[in-house]
């Protein structure tokens, strides 16, 4: 259950959760970040309270993990669970897809087609920044078109540990690379989408995540490396890999 779905919650809580998911998506926590309780709520104007529920309800989305002894942390990814990462997008956003040529309304279709065309923008000015967000937005979009909660969130979460990946890379000089044949990428998503063809929007959204892995495993294989290099760097002495003698 994420703070979209429960009412409960105070203002103060819902802008903790809010501000600390941005800043992962961001990259003003990078991978293996540790997050300090205190300076948090310093830094947020706020007690600690909402901080220590914020960070539960960001360790169940999967965002963060918590390392006794040490506390929690911004989650770092394997090669194999960013693939993995993949291949369950390619799932949901196929689903989402499908289910924005049903339900989606005419507002939610112009929203999709204005992400687009930002999206085909960006790629024109080769901002890998810019690309970042322009690609975020238009998958934001087609999960809102879709009127599916609990799809809706399944899919945000994993589009938030993408983009902080790709902030990440972009912060150690490795970007993803933004290239001219990159600007219609969406476009068969959006125009089946326009269509209502529920068909063809399922299978080029299903393509498009399919795609995206095969093209960058190269960058997958940067990212994790840098992710498991950096994260043993801000573990403690005691639960960093020791290295090992041969003869």
């Amino acid at each position: 259950m994420s703070f979209e779905q429960e009412a409960r919650y105070t203002r103060a809580e819902r802008f903790t959760y809010d501000e600390i998911k941005l800043r992962i998506l961001d990259g003003r926590l990078a991978p293996g970040t540790r997050l300090v309780i205190r300076r948090l709520a310093k830094e947020l104007g706020v007690s600690a309270i909402p901080v220590i529920l914020a960070l539960r309800m960001l360790e169940r989305d999967g965002l963060l993990v918590n390392i006794p002894g040490h506390g929690n942390c911004v989650r770092t990814w394997s090669r194999e669970e960013i693939i993995d990462l993949h291949r369950i997008r390619a799932f949901h956003e196929a689903l989402a897809a499908r289910l924005c040529t049903e339900r989606a309304t005419e507002e939610d279709i112009k929203a999709i087609v204005s992400a687009n065309e930002a999206f085909k923008r960006a790629t024109e000015a080769s901002d890998p920044e810019a690309h970042v967000d322009a690609d975020l937005s238009f998958h934001v979009a087609l999960v809102r078109g879709a009127h599916c909660p609990d799809l809706e969130r399944m899919t945000n979460n994993g589009a938030v540990i993408e983009c902080s990946m790709r902030e990440f890379g972009i912060s150690l000089n490795f970007p993803r690379k933004v290239v001219q044949e990159f600007k219609e990428l969406h476009t068969p998503i959006a125009e089946a989408i326009v269509q209502r063809d529920p068909d063809a929007a399922e299978k080029a959204a299903r393509q498009h995540v399919e795609e995206s892995l095969t093209r960058n495993l190269d960058w997958i294989d940067k990212i994790a490396q840098a992710m498991e290099d950096d994260a043993e760097r801000s573990l403690p002495k005691w639960l960093q890999p020791r290295a090992t003698s041969t003869g």
